[in-house]
Parts: structure tokens; sequence; C-alpha cells
């Protein structure tokens, strides 16, 4: 599964918008937007604020 996935996975299963995932790990919309588009992956730091969703 790969990072693009599993992100937007994530952010399903928890009922989130792309606004609302992006305003939880300070980033913004269109960052969150390019992630699941597999055009840009997150930084570390954004990561470890991802995984504790």
């Amino acid at each position: 599964m790969s990072t693009q996935e599993v992100l937007l996975e994530l952010r399903t299963k928890n009922g989130l918008s792309q606004d609302e995932l992006a305003e939880k790990v300070f980033v913004t919309r269109q960052a969150v937007s390019r992630w699941e588009n597999g055009d840009t992956v997150p930084n570390t730091e954004t990561l470890k604020l991802l995984s504790n969703l």
C-alpha cells in the first residue's frame, strides 16, 4: 500500500475532510491533496502527527 493510499484511507476512516486533516497536522488543504494524489509526501514531523490520529 502506497503512502497516498494510506493517507486517503486514514482520512476517510476518521471521517475527516481534507481541510479538517490539514488543520490537525498544521498544513494547507492543498498539501493534503498533493499527498493523496501522490505528487508529494509528508515530511517526517507531519508523519509523526498523522500517526497519532
